[in-house]
């Protein structure tokens, strides 16, 4: 009697599930092709998104489809099942979700990953109804739509309304808030020479900052990013505001921890990360921001079947015995060691620890300035910018897209186009 296939469930279909799909290929692609292991994918999105390119695609340097990879091309040994993971049964290993088109369905595995990665919290009072965030595609579209209309607006109308229309606020002063605030800023240089009616206007743009520096949270030893990312964001008039947090978003700008009220046209924050919570897995163990913990090798709270990474699930670093940092190049790993100890205990073979020690961090403060860390060096200005555009173009999961991709970047450099305006 021929025995049922080994079924293989990834939830999400972000860098996770990606790599580790790119491990179980190469691990147990003569099974996958004879059927005896089966891969299904359960994601609410068609595409794969690439977030390193967030920044440039928010302000037309890249098109916006030249950042998404279409999961269906990239993952073709799996079924991609487009839908929301709802609920869990440990005991039936069974996943409930619920369909695009509104329909329910249960999906057994034998193996499950959990690759849920993380979504922007709209905790903040009025952040909900007033505020901005880029990580979910639709709020991304939303806040680029809005920045569009802000400046068409502000073009339209006399120099005080461009003033007033014109001043932005940026939450986080961490990697993303920085890397938005300066690309923020030189697109509006861009659109001002765009805009003759915008001679003369300065617009406005502050950066709110937790911590007392910013980029607080990219290690000690790396003072060279921080003052070269400080002393450009400086340039372009970017005004950090440190050592405060936000506390409200209104119609009509911020209310800061200060008691200062910052009047601002647009409020886009990059603070507060949620994670989603199966229903069933309430039991499991999260640490302090949601995030499941796991084994050294990636087993969900001792589970032997059920596996995680990424943003979803707290990995402990082999070195620093310190969580993982939440972003992309870890995200990768932790799906590629997933992907290879799913397959090995398919195979009857011993588990591997997660080892990875890391590579570095990179961020773009505009064309041709760049903060780079690469094992401890740092680089900055040109050559951190470019180490930064190679290292994102190697990890694009889509070679069609990539070539796409640099065709946007060429169009810039060549022909001073933005394709994505």
């Amino acid at each position: 009697m021929k025995c049922a296939p080994t079924q293989i469930v990834l939830l999400g279909g972000g860098y996770v599930t990606v790599w580790a799909y790119r491990s179980l290929i190469k691990s147990l692609g003569a099974r996958i092709r004879r059927g005896e292991v089966m891969i299904t994918v359960i994601c609410p999105n068609k595409h794969h998104y690439y977030h390193g390119w967030t920044a440039e695609s928010l302000t037309g340097i890249i098109q916006e489809q030249n950042r998404m990879s279409l999961l269906s091309e990239i993952l073709p040994k799996a079924t991609l099942i487009v839908g929301m993971a709802e609920s869990w049964d440990e005991n039936e290993q069974l996943v409930y979700l619920s369909k695009e088109d509104g329909t329910s369905l249960s999906v057994r595995y034998d193996h499950l990953l959990i690759g849920t990665g993380s979504f922007d919290k709209e905790t903040i009072k009025g952040s909900r109804s007033y505020g901005f965030q880029v990580k979910n595609p639709e709020a991304f579209d939303r806040t680029k739509q809005a920045l569009s209309d802000l400046v068409t607006k502000a073009a339209a109308g006399n120099a005080d309304q461009a003033r007033h229309l014109l001043r932005f606020t940026i939450a986080g002063g961490g990697l993303t808030g920085v890397e938005l605030a300066a690309n923020i800023a030189e697109w509006l240089k861009v659109m001002k020479r765009c805009h003759r009616s915008l001679d003369g206007i300065k617009p406005e743009i502050y950066l709110i900052n937790k911590g007392s520096n910013i980029l607080g949270a990219i290690g000690p030893g790396l003072k060279r990013l921080v003052s070269y990312a400080q002393k450009t964001l400086e340039s372009y008039g970017i005004e950090i505001i440190n050592n405060t947090q936000l506390t409200e978003v209104t119609l009509t700008g911020s209310m800061l921890s200060s008691g200062i009220f910052l009047e601002s046209s647009m409020v886009i924050s990059t603070v507060g990360q949620g994670r989603l919570v199966l229903g069933g897995t309430e039991s499991l163990v999260r640490d302090e921001v949601g995030r499941l913990h796991t084994n050294v090798y990636q087993q969900v709270s001792g589970l032997l079947n059920v596996w995680g990474g990424g943003d979803a699930c707290h990995i402990i670093h082999h070195d620093s015995g310190k969580p993982c940092t939440s972003n992309a190049l870890w995200a990768i790993k932790h799906g590629h060691y997933a992907g290879l100890n799913m397959a090995r205990a398919i195979n009857g073979k011993g588990l591997r620890p997660f080892t990875y020690k890391g590579l570095g961090q990179t961020a773009s403060l505009g064309l041709g300035k760049g903060i780079t860390e690469l094992y401890g060096m740092q680089f900055t200005g040109a050559l951190g910018w470019i180490m930064r555009w190679f290292f994102f173009q190697y990890f694009m999961p889509s070679k069609p897209t990539m070539f796409r991709n640099v065709g946007d970047w060429l169009s810039l450099l060549v022909l001073r186009k933005r394709r994505g305006m």
